[in-house]
């Protein structure tokens, strides 16, 4: 009877961890390590039970309470998406906001989940009646617990006493190890955001007092306007200026001849925080952490003598300093165009139409650096265009998708015609300037929605990469008072070039004609020295996940 106690114990606190860990083996998202971890971390929970016997019931319900409900966050993503919950999924939810977080919902809920979830909440609770106090003799419980909290630290034991492998590295080991159980899963997580969080408010503060580049020029001091137009979740197979069978992009392709249209540029990370610390910075896949303490694309276009201008219809919550928010806090001036608590469908990405033209009208400002920061076709896509953009809602698609697969199918195109509309007016803008100007477009990352019929998903995973996540457009217009300073129809042999935005800074540094120690000719795309370089996908801080699709190609 007393062995059997100590089962059903073990079992309780095992059972919130273990359904989700065993699911994720069975169906081969991941390996045997997470139901280990899971299974020895669980004996930390007889520690207050041994402690504290007298207050048995409520202890084990309290401990019951916070695994079940931290457990549901891994359980529910693996249940709506079939993927494990990574560490980069617990950064877009600390970075959501409510309303994010009920289109999500809306998105992937299925009715059978309900059930699911009441059958796992009822075994827990046919699981917690069957407890009874623990009865252990007092001279055992020092050992018991010893034994307990030896389990349950023994990666860093291991690593820290026998391994002589030093503290940080161990208790970092630790703390990974840990994630694979409740409630650690988002304890950590959170531990992990706060900490990136400082470093970027760290970063704000000491970006004023970084030294400036040695040796700098820069080619161009005539009066001249450079636009950097950083699009979301656009995937350029989608787009009928790169192929595609729907007409989703009609404007672009109108004037697809004044255009520099590149097809072979993929995202580095299918999430726009990770792509931004590389593309805008001198971090890559060897040096992630470069971007908290080395210049970045708007120190070095301020260096250069531009004054710089962030133009964002992102959500921001007002103007706190979030990770997103970061490097528009280094420019200049910035205008915050969605700083409601609600990313709701008010805010299409027209609305960076009027201060977009305002900063172009501000000729008494000999050089300037405007970077214009879209929604895109971010999910939910029918939030991200008006009514009259909703083209596609009809058309069939692919047999196999049931038919909200389909209906999400068709608002991610409607998504990408509207903003074709909203890139195609911004580059008429740019057309429109006496002055020399030019406009870079590219989208952060691409979205995977049901293309890859293989698979059947939507959304962004970096644990179940596909092709559709990381191709993204990458355009360039130029005036013709800006032309005439570049060799602009040479370029046009460039635009099949194997590449990642990863290197977007030494690109863009080269546009500008900017030179500094440190410039690496070989990494800009529009560079007659280019050599074509790894195009890594992965998290660098993981070397073992780097993909280089020179060698292992998507799709």
């Amino acid at each position: 009877m007393h062995i059997r106690n100590l089962l059903y114990h073990f079992l309780f606190f095992f059972y919130f961890s273990a359904v989700y860990q065993a699911l994720c083996f069975t169906f081969n998202v991941s390996g045997f390590v997470g139901l280990r971890e899971s299974f020895f971390l669980s004996f930390l929970w007889f520690i207050p039970l041994l402690l504290l016997p007298s207050y048995h019931k409520i202890i084990t319900g309290v401990i019951g309470l916070l695994l079940w409900s931290t457990s549901l966050a891994s359980l529910g993503y693996f249940m709506m998406y079939g993927q494990e919950f990574s560490q980069s999924v617990l950064f877009i939810i600390f970075e959501s906001n409510m309303k994010e977080s009920s289109e999500f919902l809306h998105t992937y809920f299925a009715w059978w989940m309900v059930p699911a979830l009441l059958f796992y909440t009822s075994m827990s609770l046919f699981l917690w009646k069957k407890l009874e106090p623990i009865k252990l003799k007092m001279a055992y419980k020092p050992f018991a617990i010893v034994f307990a909290l030896l389990l349950v630290t023994k990666t860093f034991t291991s690593l820290y006493f026998i391994d002589n492998k030093g503290f940080e590295k161990a208790y970092d080991k630790q703390l990974s190890r840990m994630q694979a159980a409740a409630p650690w899963n988002l304890i950590v997580g959170y531990q992990k955001y706060t900490l990136q969080l400082q470093q970027m408010q760290s970063l704000l503060k000491n970006n004023q007092n970084l030294p400036k580049l040695t040796h700098f020029t820069t080619q161009y001091n005539q009066p001249n306007t450079m636009v950097l137009v950083i699009g979301e979740s656009t995937n350029r197979n989608r787009m009928s200026l790169y192929g595609y069978k729907r007409e989703t992009s009609p404007h672009l392709k109108k004037m697809k001849d004044e255009l520099l249209v590149f097809d072979n540029v993929f995202s580095p990370r299918p999430y726009t925080i990770e792509v931004l610390q590389q593309a805008l910075t001198f971090a890559d896949e060897k040096n992630p952490d470069w971007y908290l303490d080395k210049p970045n694309l708007m120190n070095i276009m301020k260096q250069a003598g531009y004054e710089t201008y962030w133009i964002t219809n992102q959500q921001t919550q007002t103007k706190r300093n979030t990770m997103l928010t970061t490097f528009s806090q280094m420019a200049d001036h910035q205008v915050y165009l969605n700083n409601n608590r609600r990313q709701n469908s008010s805010s299409y990405d027209e609305v960076v139409f009027e201060p977009f033209k305002e900063v172009l009208s501000h000729n008494e400002i000999k050089k300037k650096f405007i970077v214009v920061h879209l929604l895109g076709a971010h999910s939910r896509y029918d939030y991200r265009y008006p009514e009259t953009f909703s083209q596609f809602n009809n058309e069939p698609v692919q047999r196999v998708l049931d038919a909200k697969q389909q209906a999400y199918y068709n608002y991610y195109d409607n998504a990408i015609l509207y903003n074709d509309y909203v890139v195609s007016t911004l580059i008429n803008e740019v057309k429109k300037q006496k002055r020399a100007s030019s406009l870079l477009y590219f989208s952060d990352h691409g979205e995977e929605v049901y293309d890859d019929m293989s698979k059947i998903k939507m959304g962004r995973n970096e644990a179940d990469p596909t092709l559709a996540m990381y191709t993204v457009p990458f355009i360039v217009y130029g005036n013709a008072s800006w032309k005439a300073m570049h060799s602009y129809e040479h370029m046009n042999i460039y635009t099949h070039r194997l590449y990642s935005s990863s290197n977007l800074l030494y690109s863009y540094c080269d546009l500008a004609g900017i030179r500094f120690d440190g410039f690496e000719q070989k990494k800009s795309i529009f560079n007659t020295a280019y050599e074509t370089q790894p195009v890594f996908i992965g998290d660098p801080m993981k070397k073992a996940t780097l993909r280089d699709l020179r060698e292992k190609p998507l799709g």
